[in-house]
């Protein structure tokens, strides 16, 4: 009988370990909205790019521009405001004037 139960503390043991180790399978994404630039199969096209503006808070859109080093520009609304922003290689947008 003790054979059986730590037979069976150990199945259960070992299925926890694997089942942490498995990625999430709904609802969450480990793909960054807006891919990094410069790696093969990732260019950002506008769309992924608004997206990420979108996402940080501003809409509105409007002007969105690549620029030679990779990174975007555009000018878009945040809080009423209409303010210029840039979208870096990875993604990261910034507002570049008040």
């Amino acid at each position: 009988m003790k054979l059986i139960l730590t037979t069976a503390a150990a199945l259960v043991a070992l299925t926890s370990v694997v089942a942490a180790q498995m990625p999430p399978t709904t609802g969450t994404s480990t793909t960054p909205a807006v891919p990094p630039a410069g790696m093969p199969g990732t260019a950002q096209s506008a769309t992924s790019v608004k997206t990420q503006i979108e996402a940080s808070g501003y809409s509105n859109i409007k002007d969105l521009t690549r620029k030679d080093d990779g990174s975007w520009q555009a000018k878009a609304t945040k809080n009423d405001i209409e303010v210029a922003i840039s979208v870096d290689s990875t993604g990261n947008v910034t507002q570049t004037s008040h």
